[in-house]
């Protein structure tokens, strides 16, 4: 692989909405599952299934005591990327959603279209 491959893996297994509000919640430290769930109001079983892609990423590390097992971030860069990015995207307005009248364009129905989209 590349390292713009590799640079890609990395950006899409932190781009997905849950795993970027857990990295959120670790920013400010270790936490367990069932911290994170509770917070993020989500099912422990998917909170794990996300933790268990970061942790192949090497974006979370695990450390367990007792019963409990807890995940921090594997780099203090990362909470600085994490900080960074929501900064930028607040100040700069990036990647915004906007209102899109299909019946404009021909379609019979209104919707949201993404300014940054895939294509």
């Amino acid at each position: 692989m590349t390292i713009e491959e590799d640079q890609a893996r990395f950006l899409r297994c932190i781009g997905e909405p849950t795993r970027l509000g857990i990295l959120k919640l670790l920013v400010e430290g270790e936490k367990c599952v069932g911290e994170i769930a509770s917070v993020l109001n989500k099912e422990q079983s998917l909170i794990s299934h996300h933790l268990r892609a970061l942790k192949e990423c090497s974006i979370v590390k695990e450390r367990q005591e007792a019963q409990k097992v807890y995940y921090k971030l594997t780099d203090a860069r990362l909470a600085s990327l994490i900080i960074d990015s929501g900064t930028l995207m607040k100040e700069l307005s990036l990647c915004k959603y906007q209102e899109v009248n299909y019946e404009r364009a021909g379609n019979q129905k209104s919707g949201e279209g993404q300014i940054c989209s895939d294509s």
